[in-house]
């Protein structure tokens, strides 16, 4: 099927697709309204190595080969469901990510708060750098080890301002969109198609109606003249040659006279 026809046949159908366009544009509308934005903040945490593992006046950020590891076990410690749930239970809506950074070659912790409401995004955020260390502290502590050779956490970046997330509804308004776009040129296309066939239809039952001869009653062929009469079949002659075993015997008697 051409462009220019499918064109032609949705203008036609224009009592349908227009309103159905109107429609969809509503539904788009309205759920882009109905979603609410999200605000995002990041937090991204460097762990440090004890004082006592390193020597004397020394770099530690020389020393942060061997602290990938423990960065591993941190995030798995801090992204545990309860210790999630005791920071988001009041803030219901939250997504958190807690992750490794891998774009550092570094033991970096990287938090990702995403929330229906700037200020809970904040809140939630400060929370979970506060939960670090406390979680790390809690860890090196279960395993005695020595304070002065005890991993510290320091945080690198916290923001102080969120970004808005428009990805959602971006995501729910468009396939809204599509959605009434779609169904309405399906219904568009499937009227066209009745319609046609139906006009086809009825064209073709009057051309047969007026074309079509009238049958020829008998009365109308016997009033203009007498009936063909068909000749009866003559009999044929029997032209059986005479049989003799047939014929009559005459006597010898009868035949001498």
């Amino acid at each position: 099927m051409k462009f220019t026809e499918t064109l032609r046949k949705l203008w036609r159908r224009w009592y349908i697709v227009l309103p159905g366009i109107i429609v969809a544009a509503a539904a788009a509308a309205g759920v882009w309204n109905v979603i609410p934005p999200g605000y995002e903040r990041t937090a991204t945490q460097l762990l440090i190595p004890g004082a006592a593992s390193m020597p004397d006046g020394a770099n530690p950020y020389l020393f942060l080969g061997g602290l990938a590891p423990a960065a591993d076990v941190l995030v798995r410690a801090i992204g545990s469901e309860n210790v999630l749930n005791e920071v988001v239970t009041d803030h219901p809506g939250v997504k958190i990510e807690i992750s490794r950074d891998t774009t550092t070659a570094g033991p970096v912790i990287l938090i990702v708060v995403t929330a229906p409401s700037d200020p809970a995004a904040e809140q939630v955020l400060g929370l979970l750098v506060d939960r670090t260390a406390t979680v790390l502290k809690d860890l090196q502590r279960t395993e005695n080890i020595p304070v002065n050779n005890r991993v510290t956490v320091l945080p690198i970046t916290v923001d102080t301002q969120s970004v808005l997330q428009q990805r959602s509804r971006l995501i729910g308004s468009a396939g809204a969109g599509i959605v009434g776009v779609v169904l309405t040129l399906l219904v568009a296309g499937l009227v066209d198609g009745f319609s046609v066939k139906r006009r086809r239809r009825t064209r073709a039952s009057s051309r047969g109606e007026v074309t079509d001869p009238l049958p020829e009653s008998p009365r109308s062929s016997g009033a203009t003249g007498s009936p063909a009469t068909s000749p009866e079949p003559s009999t044929p002659f029997d032209e059986s040659p005479y049989d003799e075993e047939r014929a009559p015997v005459v006597p010898a008697v009868q035949r001498a006279r």
